[in-house]
């Protein structure tokens, strides 16, 4: 790809992300949990992973949590941390479902896994286990669900985005 092809392909997937994040932000929570979020901002970095490659995804997933949390005013804070700890973990997955050939829809789903376990972690260590343990079972369902569905809806555009990429 032309690199400056490039850089405005990954600068528009990262203002996507960005966008799907903040919107997420504003939709009131119906989950039991309000810190819980279906993962709409987690499309452009699965396509910008299929489309190109996993560095350029991983720049875009952590290009988000860094951009949203100075425009939102928690760059370095603990809510700044999960998500970074989330991000990395994410992408690990992304790159694990990569070496196993998963589908799209799997690798959405291990990636939701990732996010929400690297989360479970932090959480664990600083509320501590008790909290944490509490929330796993939600945890893992809502990632299982949520994940397949991030999953289809990226394979419905990435196939319609590489017929024209």
């Amino acid at each position: 790809m032309i690199k400056s092809k490039y850089v405005v392909v990954i600068g528009a997937l990262l203002a996507l992300s960005m966008i799907f994040g903040y919107i997420e932000m504003l939709l009131p929570s119906f989950l039991p949990n309000p810190a819980f979020k279906i993962g709409f901002s987690q499309i452009p970095i699965l396509l910008t992973f299929y489309l190109i490659n996993l560095k350029s995804s991983a720049t875009v997933s952590i290009g988000k949590v860094l951009l949203m949390s100075l425009l939102f005013g928690y760059f370095l804070n603990y809510l700044f941390f999960v998500n970074i700890i989330g991000a990395i973990f994410s992408i690990f997955f992304i790159w694990l479902s990569k070496q196993l050939k998963f589908s799209v829809p799997m690798t959405s789903l291990m990636s939701s896994l990732g996010h929400n376990l690297g989360q479970f972690i932090v959480i664990g260590y600083t509320l501590g286990w008790s909290i944490a343990l509490f929330y796993l079972p939600l945890i893992i369902v809502f990632s299982i669900i949520f994940g397949l569905i991030i999953g289809f809806i990226s394979k419905i555009l990435l196939i319609k985005i590489e017929k024209r990429f």
